[in-house]
C-alpha cells in the first residue's frame, strides 16, 4: 500500500524529501544534504562490493522509513533516527577496512569517506532527536 490517509504517497514522500533537502533548505545545509546524498549514492560505484550492497540497502531502509514517517507527521526532527540503521553498517564496514585490498584506492577512500560523513550526520541526528524530545515537534520544512 503506497497511499496513506493525508493522500501522499510513498513515492512522492521520498520526491519532497529530497526536494526539501535539494531546494529548501538552506545554502549550507543543502550542500551538507546533497554531499550526504552523493556519498551514499556512490555505494553504486562499487555495488558489485559486499560493502556497496550493504550501504544501498541500509540507506533505502533509511529512506523508505523516513518516506513513511513523512507521510504521517511531515518534516519533523525525527526524521534522522532512521539513521540508526547505519551504525551497525558503520560498525561493520570499519572493522572490515584492515582485511580490505589496499590497492583498491578508490574504493577505499569511498569507505573512509562514508564512514567520516556518516558518523558526521549521526551527530546532527542525535541532536535533533535531543530537540525533539525536548519539545520541537512541529514540521519545520513544508513542500
Amino acid at each position: 500500500m503506497t497511499r496513506h490517509a493525508l493522500g501522499i504517497g510513498i513515492f512522492r514522500s521520498v520526491f519532497e524529501l529530497f526536494g526539501i533537502v535539494l531546494v529548501r533548505f538552506s545554502p549550507v545545509q543543502r550542500i551538507w544534504g546533497a554531499w550526504l546524498i552523493a556519498v551514499n549514492a556512490a555505494c553504486l560505484l562499487f555495488i558489485q562490493r559486499i560493502e556497496a550492497q550493504v550501504t544501498l540497502g541500509a540507506v533505502g531502509m533509511a529512506v523508505l522509513a523516513q518516506a513513511l514517517i513523512y507521510q504521517r507527521k511531515r518534516f519533523i526532527r525525527l526524521l534522522g533516527v532512521t539513521h540508526v540503521l547505519w551504525v551497525p553498517m558503520l560498525t561493520w564496514i570499519a572493522l572490515r577496512l584492515d582485511t580490505l585490498p589496499k590497492e583498491e584506492t578508490a574504493f577505499h577512500v569511498w569507505l573512509i569517506t562514508l564512514i567520516a560523513t556518516n558518523a558526521v550526520s549521526l551527530a546532527v541526528d542525535a541532536w535533533d532527536a535531543t530537540r525533539f524530545i525536548l519539545g520541537e515537534r512541529r514540521p519545520y520544512y513544508v513542500w
